[in-house]
């Protein structure tokens, strides 16, 4: 498989990611599978070092891998710890023999002021580790040319251009879709000054050459995580959104503000996440299909609301995008610490679901499905996902809306020509468990009662002993046996030599290294096989249990040093299992690559 690997380093504010983004969009036209993730941000509001990971093949990819082939160093920052924090700059992961593009103005501007390359250390890194290093004054030429600083990571994508053959046009298609008038014009022209810049000093690196008969184009889109579950959520009905800005959640909201008013729907920023998953539950009371998005802090401040809609049968859909925890924790880096808390979280006993896709096609489907459930049972539904899915762009089939099927459940609505002339009871005893439920309007219906104390089949409160164990057999004993055998969980995700003996298991982001993993270790002659879990609850047991019992010895993969993912499989599945199952769990923040699992295999750390 050809593969290649781009690390654009720089500050955060330089214009770094967008162009990074346009050389990947670029890429993906030329029929290249494009994987683009934020590989250092820093949540301060501060002109910290930021650094942006492109990975480009010629078949499917869905995660980093561990080495950059190029690095185009924007400052300092890109080649040294400045800081003497213990920071790791992305030159020591730029592999033996690759490339170094870098600013060489004397001068830089803002926010990069004070960060120019030393051409010692430059001569220093190409030595150590024979790289190809080129060097340009991208700065000076920007303020020279076009009186504009930030244009300078478009000078450099130009001269990276020629390096790897892409044809400007292709780029500049991209540019043009992005930029209107004279910021269009003074971006082509640094594009293209860039570029010549590169030809007539007589930069060459072969190897960077773009395998063009390999390359297929096609209707492939480059869709970020987040905006695929906005969008799978608009297709699937959903018209009512309110949330709470917080990373790695936010684009969920941003999309949704920009698409959903357009078709007739409403979105509320709230004043805070327990505000708004109440405005969630207020709509679905009034018969809408409703979410929300949050991130680790925003999650425990939902927590009573949530209990309160499980109570009261309300469906209602809230995304968990998890980054490092506890507290504010690492609010822009990746973690997997809050599916505890998504499976066992709120107080008292009641039915949820919760759902994790393994990539923007899956999610994408994944919420249709998930607003089905939440209707269909009358209860809260999550799906759970990290910083690294939500956060980065996937390389994705075209997405048909027209394989999605609606089904509300037992809801009685003016809409559905119900009409009643009798009393109305919310919590009806059932037989198998579900109450109809009526949207206030409904002709006949006159009175609806959503009460969150224990009630009775009317919706009024009650504390008798009969009653309360009639509405709890109904809301989790009956409810629960239901979704159980419901066909419309998503079932694991399961590849690799059936008869391997060595299993991964493991859930969102996690997809995308652990199936590289897998390749790998085949053409090394060692069988190994992947289950990825769609369905966290109610947990799929059996398969879970039959996966294991087939594997000599299974890693549990995963961003928890508390291993909460193997913590479930234990306790729903298999027992404690000390020797077969292991762990190989990241923590500081960073993205799980295929070598981060191997090498932890033959440490024999996991």
């Amino acid at each position: 498989m050809w593969s290649l690997q781009v690390c654009g380093a720089g500050r955060a504010g330089d214009g770094t990611n967008t162009s990074v983004q346009l050389l990947g969009q670029a890429l993906k036209d030329m029929g290249a599978w494009v994987f683009v993730w934020r590989d250092e941000v820093y949540s301060n509001i501060q002109t910290r070092d930021s650094a942006f990971g492109l990975r480009a093949a010629d078949a499917p990819i869905y995660g980093p891998d561990d080495l950059f082939d190029v690095l185009i160093a924007f400052d300092a920052g890109a080649l040294e710890d400045w800081t003497h924090e213990g920071r790791v700059p992305p030159v020591e992961r730029l592999r033996a023999g690759g490339v170094l593009i870098y600013d060489s103005s004397p001068r830089l501007e803002y926010p990069n002021t004070g960060h120019e390359i030393r051409e010692d250390l430059v001569a220093h890194l190409q030595e150590a580790r024979a790289l190809h290093v080129f060097g340009a004054p991208f700065g000076q030429m920007a303020k020279d040319q076009f009186k504009n600083y930030i244009v300078r990571s478009t000078i450099a994508v130009g001269a990276l251009a020629y390096l790897m053959a892409i044809p400007l046009s292709v780029l500049e298609g991209r540019f043009r879709r992005l930029f209107q008038n004279e910021l269009l014009a003074i971006n082509l022209e640094a594009l293209y000054l860039g570029h010549r810049y590169a030809q007539e000093n007589g930069w060459r690196a072969p190897d960077l050459a773009l395998p063009v008969g390999t390359l297929k184009a096609g209707e492939r889109q480059l869709i970020m995580g987040n905006e695929a579950v906005a969008l799978g959520s608009i297709v699937a009905g959903c018209r009512f959104y309110a949330g709470y800005p917080i990373t790695p959640a936010s684009e969920v909201l941003e999309y949704m503000a920009e698409k959903l008013p357009k078709i007739g729907g409403v979105v509320v920023q709230a004043d805070s996440e327990m505000a708004a998953v109440h405005h969630v539950i207020g709509a679905s009371v009034a018969g809408c299909r409703a979410m929300t998005a949050t991130a680790g802090p925003g999650f425990s401040l939902m927590q009573e609301a949530i209990s309160a809609a499980g109570m009261a049968e309300t469906p209602i859909v809230i995304v968990v995008s998890q980054r490092g925890g506890p507290a504010t924790g690492l609010p822009t880096k990746v973690g997997q610490e809050d599916l505890n808390e998504t499976i066992f979280g709120g107080h008292g006993d009641f039915a949820r679901i919760v759902l994790s896709p393994t990539d923007p096609e899956d999610a994408f489907y994944l919420m249709g499905t998930a607003f089905n459930l939440a209707e269909r049972y009358q209860c809260p539904v999550f799906v759970i996902y990290d910083q690294v899915f939500a956060q980065s762009y996937f390389t994705t089939p075209p997405l048909d809306p027209a394989r999605f099927t609606i089904d509300r459940g037992q809801l009685i609505a003016p809409w559905t020509g119900h009409r009643s002339n009798g009393a109305y009871h919310r919590y009806r005893l059932t037989r198998d468990g579900i109450s109809p439920r009526a949207v206030p309007g409904t002709p006949g219906i006159t009175t609806i009662y959503y009460n969150s104390n224990e009630h009775n089949e009317e919706g009024y409160i009650t504390e008798e002993i009969a009653m309360r164990r009639a509405m709890v057999e109904k809301r989790v004993l009956k409810r629960i046996a239901l979704i159980r055998r419901d066909p419309e969980l998503p079932p694991p995700r399961v590849v690799g030599h059936p008869e391997a003996s060595i299993g991964l298991i493991g859930y969102s982001s996690i997809w995308g290294p652990a199936v590289e993993v897998v390749q790998r270790l085949l053409a090394q002659g060692r069988p190994a096989k992947l289950m990825a879990l769609r369905t966290l609850w109610p947990f799929p047991s059996r398969e879970v249990r039959k996966f294991v019992e087939s594997c000599r010895v299974v890693y549990v993969v995963e961003h928890s040093a508390g291993a909460q993912l193997r913590g479930l499989v234990q306790r729903e599945a298999t027992g404690p299992m000390p020797r077969k199952l292991r762990s190989i769990v990241r923590y500081d923040g960073r993205p799980i690559t295929p070598g981060y699992i191997i090498a932890a295999m033959k440490e024999g750390k996991a």
